[in-house]
């Protein structure tokens, strides 16, 4: 399991040595090309758990892996946006790569040169794609290969009501993904910064800043509360405390 917070704040390319090829940190600018809803899309279901279905589609997996309902998803007819997204973000992550999806791995061709995410480097790829991305969904299994169509469908579906619901809950416009366009509105203003230097952040940098900034806010206003004399504050952790457990 890697856990290198330096490697990932220094906007340097992650060693995936189990496929013996460097995933890219895509800064902000990168990935609005494709887009945010794209990305945020892309990269839940690259992320892919069983442990995140419901109980009923858990029990009829029970044999199953991750790898092969992701694969299984991936290779099924059902043109989805979440597959052109994770095939989008893929793009992002292997730039100097061609990528291939075949019936039992990713593809990444670079001239003479080729490998694959599969079932035994997927959990790996999903790791650094969790730390990278700063993921929430740690979940992982090893994987294999079973294809079925009609059953991937059924997953797929699934999977589109629960982000839907996820998005409800949480009080976002599914038609408009704009997290980090806030983050950086909000940093630009607040520190001071120009926009187009905070475009060339990557995801974990602008969440590291954007977090940092948040905790720097909450303990300024604690300590000029207590200042003025106000009773009974709740405290606030020092905002130079480390903020990656």
């Amino acid at each position: 399991m890697m856990n290198n917070d330096l490697l990932l704040l220094s906007k340097n390319d992650i060693p995936f040595t189990q496929a013996q090829v460097n995933i890219h940190q895509p800064t902000i600018k990168e990935i609005s090309f494709i887009s945010e809803e794209s990305f945020h899309i892309g990269c839940q279901f690259l992320n892919f758990s069983i442990n995140n279905l419901p109980y009923e589609d858990k029990i009829n997996l029970t044999n199953k892996t991750d790898f092969e309902v992701f694969m299984s998803i991936m290779n099924s007819k059902e043109k989805a946006k979440y597959k052109v997204d994770a095939l989008l973000v893929l793009t992002l992550l292997f730039p100097n790569h061609q990528i291939k999806i075949e019936k039992d791995k990713i593809l990444l061709q670079n001239g003479d040169f080729s490998s694959s995410i599969n079932f035994l480097n997927y959990n790996d790829f999903k790791d650094i794609i969790i730390q990278m991305f700063c993921l929430n969904d740690t979940d992982s299994k090893e994987g294999g290969y079973n294809p079925a169509d009609a059953y991937a469908q059924k997953i797929a579906e699934k999977l589109k009501k629960r982000q839907e619901k996820l998005s409800k809950q949480k009080g976002i416009d599914t038609n408009k993904i704009s997290i980090f366009t806030r983050y950086i509105s909000i940093l630009a203003v607040g520190e001071h910064k120009d926009i187009n230097e905070l475009m060339e952040y990557t995801v974990y940098q602008l969440k590291d800043e954007f977090k940092r900034f948040q905790k720097k806010q909450d303990f300024d206003f604690y300590i000029q509360a207590k200042m003025a004399g106000a009773q009974d504050l709740e405290e606030v952790d020092n905002w130079m405390d480390n903020i990656h457990p």
